[in-house]
Protein backbone atom coordinates (compact mmCIF):
# COMPACT_ATOMS: atom_id res chain seq x y z
CA UNK A 1 0.00 0.00 0.00
CA UNK A 2 2.67 2.71 1.04
CA UNK A 3 4.32 1.60 -2.38
CA UNK A 4 1.45 2.67 -4.10
CA UNK A 5 0.46 5.66 -2.83
CA UNK A 6 4.24 6.54 -3.30
CA UNK A 7 3.91 5.91 -6.85
CA UNK A 8 0.66 7.88 -6.89
CA UNK A 9 2.31 10.71 -5.87
CA UNK A 10 5.23 10.10 -7.97
CA UNK A 11 2.82 10.34 -10.93
CA UNK A 12 0.83 13.35 -9.85
CA UNK A 13 4.16 15.45 -9.50
CA UNK A 14 5.13 14.18 -12.64
CA UNK A 15 1.96 15.10 -14.29
CA UNK A 16 1.71 18.62 -12.38
CA UNK A 17 5.46 19.48 -13.79
CA UNK A 18 4.63 18.93 -17.11
CA UNK A 19 1.72 21.94 -17.43
CA UNK A 20 3.12 24.99 -19.28
CA UNK A 21 1.67 28.12 -19.76
CA UNK A 22 1.52 29.91 -23.30
CA UNK A 23 0.93 33.75 -23.44
CA UNK A 24 -1.35 35.03 -25.97
CA UNK A 25 1.39 36.54 -28.18
CA UNK A 26 3.23 32.98 -28.09
CA UNK A 27 2.64 29.73 -30.32
CA UNK A 28 4.39 26.71 -28.98
CA UNK A 29 5.98 24.05 -30.37
CA UNK A 30 6.41 20.37 -29.22
CA UNK A 31 8.82 18.28 -29.64
CA UNK A 32 9.17 14.41 -28.80
CA UNK A 33 12.46 13.32 -28.51
CA UNK A 34 13.34 15.84 -30.87
CA UNK A 35 11.28 15.89 -33.49
CA UNK A 36 8.66 18.43 -33.86
CA UNK A 37 5.06 16.89 -33.16
CA UNK A 38 2.71 20.07 -33.42
CA UNK A 39 1.83 23.29 -32.32
CA UNK A 40 0.11 24.43 -28.83
CA UNK A 41 -2.34 27.37 -28.92
CA UNK A 42 -2.32 30.04 -26.16
CA UNK A 43 -3.40 28.56 -22.59
CA UNK A 44 -2.28 25.37 -20.57
CA UNK A 45 -0.89 22.88 -22.51
CA UNK A 46 0.69 19.51 -20.76
CA UNK A 47 3.76 18.11 -21.93
CA UNK A 48 6.18 14.83 -20.68
CA UNK A 49 9.25 15.74 -19.35
CA UNK A 50 12.22 14.17 -20.27
CA UNK A 51 10.08 13.25 -23.11
CA UNK A 52 8.71 16.57 -24.94
CA UNK A 53 9.92 19.91 -25.09
CA UNK A 54 8.09 23.44 -25.52
CA UNK A 55 9.30 26.20 -27.33
CA UNK A 56 7.68 29.30 -27.07
CA UNK A 57 7.94 31.38 -30.39
CA UNK A 58 7.07 35.15 -29.83
CA UNK A 59 5.09 36.57 -32.73
CA UNK A 60 4.83 40.68 -31.49
CA UNK A 61 6.82 43.02 -33.44
CA UNK A 62 10.51 43.53 -32.44
CA UNK A 63 12.44 46.75 -32.42
CA UNK A 64 16.13 46.15 -32.85
CA UNK A 65 18.57 49.15 -33.35
CA UNK A 66 21.08 48.98 -35.78
CA UNK A 67 23.94 51.26 -33.60
CA UNK A 68 27.07 53.67 -35.12
CA UNK A 69 27.24 52.00 -38.98
CA UNK A 70 30.01 53.51 -40.08
CA UNK A 71 29.34 53.31 -44.27
CA UNK A 72 31.49 55.21 -47.13
CA UNK A 73 29.37 56.89 -49.76
CA UNK A 74 29.37 56.58 -53.34
CA UNK A 75 31.41 60.46 -53.49
CA UNK A 76 33.90 58.42 -50.64
CA UNK A 77 32.36 60.34 -47.64
CA UNK A 78 32.52 58.75 -44.30
CA UNK A 79 29.10 58.88 -42.39
CA UNK A 80 28.01 57.25 -39.12
CA UNK A 81 24.21 55.54 -39.59
CA UNK A 82 21.96 54.96 -36.80
CA UNK A 83 19.10 52.56 -38.23
CA UNK A 84 16.07 50.60 -36.29
CA UNK A 85 14.66 47.54 -37.68
CA UNK A 86 11.26 46.27 -37.13
CA UNK A 87 10.33 42.45 -37.50
CA UNK A 88 7.92 39.71 -36.63
CA UNK A 89 8.10 36.23 -37.07
CA UNK A 90 5.18 34.84 -39.51
CA UNK A 91 5.99 31.33 -39.87
CA UNK A 92 7.52 29.78 -36.52
CA UNK A 93 8.25 26.38 -37.78
CA UNK A 94 10.81 27.99 -40.59
CA UNK A 95 11.76 30.44 -37.96
CA UNK A 96 12.64 27.69 -35.31
CA UNK A 97 14.02 25.10 -37.77
CA UNK A 98 15.42 27.11 -40.41
CA UNK A 99 17.98 29.59 -38.78
CA UNK A 100 19.46 29.34 -35.17
CA UNK A 101 19.12 32.78 -34.20
CA UNK A 102 16.93 34.31 -36.08
CA UNK A 103 16.91 37.83 -34.17
CA UNK A 104 21.29 38.04 -34.78
CA UNK A 105 20.37 37.17 -38.26
CA UNK A 106 17.97 39.68 -38.91
CA UNK A 107 20.64 42.51 -37.81
CA UNK A 108 23.27 40.90 -39.58
CA UNK A 109 21.60 41.01 -43.23
CA UNK A 110 20.25 44.43 -41.91
CA UNK A 111 23.41 45.49 -41.67
CA UNK A 112 25.08 43.98 -44.69
CA UNK A 113 22.45 45.62 -46.68
CA UNK A 114 22.37 48.86 -45.37
CA UNK A 115 26.77 48.94 -46.04
CA UNK A 116 25.37 48.17 -49.97
CA UNK A 117 22.37 50.54 -50.75
CA UNK A 118 24.68 53.47 -49.15
CA UNK A 119 27.70 52.96 -50.75
CA UNK A 120 25.53 53.05 -54.23
CA UNK A 121 24.50 56.23 -53.21
CA UNK A 122 25.48 59.90 -52.72
CA UNK A 123 25.65 62.00 -49.77
CA UNK A 124 23.23 64.75 -51.14
CA UNK A 125 21.01 61.53 -52.28
CA UNK A 126 21.47 60.08 -48.78
CA UNK A 127 20.70 63.29 -46.79
CA UNK A 128 17.31 64.18 -48.92
CA UNK A 129 15.92 61.03 -49.94
CA UNK A 130 16.25 58.84 -46.82
CA UNK A 131 12.91 57.16 -46.84
CA UNK A 132 13.37 56.22 -50.35
CA UNK A 133 16.82 54.73 -48.93
CA UNK A 134 15.44 52.88 -45.80
CA UNK A 135 12.68 51.64 -48.47
CA UNK A 136 15.26 50.10 -50.70
CA UNK A 137 16.80 48.49 -47.87
CA UNK A 138 14.05 46.86 -46.23
CA UNK A 139 13.06 45.55 -49.92
CA UNK A 140 16.14 43.85 -49.93
CA UNK A 141 16.14 42.53 -46.40
CA UNK A 142 12.85 40.87 -47.00
CA UNK A 143 13.73 38.70 -49.97
CA UNK A 144 16.15 36.68 -47.37
CA UNK A 145 14.36 37.00 -44.74
CA UNK A 146 11.24 35.34 -45.91
CA UNK A 147 12.85 32.12 -46.21
CA UNK A 148 13.40 32.07 -42.29
CA UNK A 149 9.70 32.60 -41.80
CA UNK A 150 10.36 36.48 -40.82
CA UNK A 151 8.62 39.66 -42.39
CA UNK A 152 10.51 43.16 -41.93
CA UNK A 153 8.21 45.80 -41.56
CA UNK A 154 10.09 48.58 -41.73
CA UNK A 155 13.68 50.32 -41.51
CA UNK A 156 14.60 53.47 -40.65
CA UNK A 157 17.56 56.08 -40.97
CA UNK A 158 17.80 57.47 -37.20
CA UNK A 159 20.40 59.59 -37.69
CA UNK A 160 23.36 60.33 -40.01
CA UNK A 161 26.41 61.62 -38.78
CA UNK A 162 28.93 63.95 -40.78
CA UNK A 163 32.50 64.82 -40.02
CA UNK A 164 33.12 68.03 -38.50
CA UNK A 165 34.54 69.20 -41.89
CA UNK A 166 31.66 68.00 -43.91
CA UNK A 167 29.32 69.48 -41.56
CA UNK A 168 31.02 72.98 -41.82
CA UNK A 169 30.97 73.15 -45.90
CA UNK A 170 27.31 71.82 -45.87
CA UNK A 171 26.10 74.85 -43.59
CA UNK A 172 28.25 77.33 -45.41
CA UNK A 173 26.15 75.96 -48.87
CA UNK A 174 22.83 76.77 -47.33
CA UNK A 175 24.13 80.10 -45.94
CA UNK A 176 25.03 80.83 -50.21
CA UNK A 177 21.68 79.41 -51.34
CA UNK A 178 20.28 81.44 -47.93
CA UNK A 179 21.95 84.66 -49.52
CA UNK A 180 20.97 83.29 -53.17
CA UNK A 181 17.79 83.51 -52.77
CA UNK A 182 17.37 87.17 -50.73
CA UNK A 183 18.94 88.30 -54.00
CA UNK A 184 16.34 87.23 -56.23
CA UNK A 185 13.79 87.95 -53.84
CA UNK A 186 15.34 91.77 -53.59
CA UNK A 187 15.90 92.10 -56.90
CA UNK A 188 12.44 90.78 -57.83
CA UNK A 189 10.71 93.23 -55.26
CA UNK A 190 13.37 96.44 -56.62
CA UNK A 191 11.31 95.82 -60.29
CA UNK A 192 7.74 95.40 -59.10
CA UNK A 193 8.73 98.77 -57.13
CA UNK A 194 10.21 100.31 -60.57
CA UNK A 195 7.05 99.39 -62.18
CA UNK A 196 4.91 101.21 -59.52
CA UNK A 197 6.87 104.39 -59.13
CA UNK A 198 6.70 104.58 -63.10
CA UNK A 199 2.86 104.56 -63.02
CA UNK A 200 2.41 106.78 -59.96
CA UNK A 201 4.76 109.09 -61.83
CA UNK A 202 2.95 108.67 -65.02
CA UNK A 203 -0.17 109.49 -62.89
CA UNK A 204 1.16 112.93 -61.08
CA UNK A 205 2.06 113.94 -64.90
CA UNK A 206 -1.17 114.00 -65.78
CA UNK A 207 -3.35 115.05 -62.57
CA UNK A 208 -1.82 119.05 -61.50
CA UNK A 209 -4.14 118.62 -58.48
CA UNK A 210 -2.70 115.42 -56.97
CA UNK A 211 0.98 116.51 -57.92
CA UNK A 212 0.35 119.67 -55.13
CA UNK A 213 -1.50 116.98 -53.06
CA UNK A 214 2.35 115.38 -53.37
CA UNK A 215 4.19 118.80 -52.98
CA UNK A 216 2.44 119.20 -49.41
CA UNK A 217 2.80 115.61 -47.89
CA UNK A 218 6.57 116.28 -49.27
CA UNK A 219 6.69 119.79 -47.20
CA UNK A 220 5.26 118.19 -43.88
CA UNK A 221 7.67 115.79 -43.95
CA UNK A 222 10.47 118.15 -43.97
CA UNK A 223 9.22 120.00 -41.45
CA UNK A 224 8.90 117.27 -38.80
CA UNK A 225 12.46 117.11 -37.80
CA UNK A 226 12.05 121.03 -36.31
CA UNK A 227 16.00 121.50 -36.89
CA UNK A 228 15.58 122.57 -40.62
CA UNK A 229 14.67 126.16 -41.89
CA UNK A 230 12.74 125.36 -45.41
CA UNK A 231 11.27 128.23 -47.81
CA UNK A 232 8.54 127.28 -49.95
CA UNK A 233 6.76 129.03 -52.44
CA UNK A 234 2.94 127.92 -51.66
CA UNK A 235 1.85 131.31 -54.23
CA UNK A 236 3.04 128.87 -57.16
CA UNK A 237 1.62 126.37 -58.32
CA UNK A 238 3.80 123.42 -59.62
CA UNK A 239 2.26 122.90 -62.77
CA UNK A 240 2.47 126.61 -63.82
CA UNK A 241 6.64 126.20 -62.82
CA UNK A 242 6.25 123.13 -64.93
CA UNK A 243 4.47 124.74 -67.72
CA UNK A 244 7.24 127.51 -67.92
CA UNK A 245 9.99 125.00 -67.77
CA UNK A 246 8.66 123.25 -70.63
CA UNK A 247 7.97 126.39 -73.22
CA UNK A 248 11.32 127.71 -72.30
CA UNK A 249 12.72 124.35 -73.36
CA UNK A 250 11.14 124.26 -76.78
CA UNK A 251 11.92 127.71 -77.43
CA UNK A 252 15.47 127.09 -77.10
CA UNK A 253 15.62 123.52 -79.05
CA UNK A 254 14.01 125.83 -82.14
CA UNK A 255 15.81 128.15 -82.37
CA UNK A 256 18.47 127.60 -85.58
CA UNK A 257 21.17 129.44 -84.26
CA UNK A 258 24.62 127.12 -83.51
CA UNK A 259 27.16 127.29 -80.81
CA UNK A 260 30.64 126.57 -81.68
CA UNK A 261 32.96 124.83 -79.48
CA UNK A 262 36.96 125.17 -79.80
CA UNK A 263 37.08 121.30 -79.76
CA UNK A 264 33.96 120.15 -82.26
CA UNK A 265 32.29 122.99 -83.84
CA UNK A 266 29.12 123.17 -83.71
CA UNK A 267 26.60 121.05 -81.67
CA UNK A 268 24.40 118.29 -82.71
CA UNK A 269 20.55 119.08 -82.38
CA UNK A 270 20.17 116.68 -79.03
CA UNK A 271 22.99 118.58 -77.95
CA UNK A 272 21.04 122.08 -78.77
CA UNK A 273 18.35 120.10 -76.78
CA UNK A 274 20.17 119.10 -73.55
CA UNK A 275 21.60 122.92 -73.56
CA UNK A 276 18.10 124.08 -73.56
CA UNK A 277 17.01 121.62 -71.12
CA UNK A 278 19.90 122.80 -69.00
CA UNK A 279 19.17 126.71 -69.55
CA UNK A 280 15.48 126.54 -68.71
CA UNK A 281 16.03 124.38 -64.98
CA UNK A 282 18.90 126.90 -64.54
CA UNK A 283 16.37 129.68 -65.45
CA UNK A 284 13.46 128.19 -63.11
CA UNK A 285 16.04 127.59 -60.14
CA UNK A 286 16.81 131.37 -60.50
CA UNK A 287 13.60 132.14 -60.22
CA UNK A 288 12.67 130.01 -57.36
CA UNK A 289 16.02 131.58 -55.36
CA UNK A 290 14.45 134.99 -56.48
CA UNK A 291 11.51 134.39 -54.72
CA UNK A 292 12.87 132.79 -52.23
CA UNK A 293 15.52 135.92 -51.28
CA UNK A 294 12.37 137.97 -51.61
CA UNK A 295 10.31 136.06 -48.78
CA UNK A 296 13.20 136.27 -46.71
CA UNK A 297 13.02 139.97 -46.82
CA UNK A 298 9.58 140.29 -46.03
CA UNK A 299 10.27 138.14 -43.01
CA UNK A 300 13.06 140.25 -42.17
CA UNK A 301 11.49 143.97 -42.60
CA UNK A 302 8.18 142.52 -40.56
CA UNK A 303 10.68 141.43 -38.23
CA UNK A 304 12.41 145.10 -38.20
CA UNK A 305 8.65 146.82 -37.64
Amino acid sequence: MPVVLALGLFLLAYVLSGIRQINQWEIGLRFVLGKLSGRLEPGLALILPGIQQLKRIDTRTKNRDLLRQMVITRDNVTTMIDAVVYYRVIDVEKATLAVENYEAAVKDRAKVVLRDVVGETRLDDLLAHREEIAAKVRAQVETVVAQWGLHVELIGLQDVQLPPQMQESLAKVAIAERDRRYVVIKSEADVESAKNFAEAAAILSTSPGAMELRRFEALANLTQGGNTKVIFDLAKPYDAVRHTALAMAEASSNEPARIATPAVGALTASTRVQAAAAEAQAAVDAEAELEAQEVVAQAERSGRR
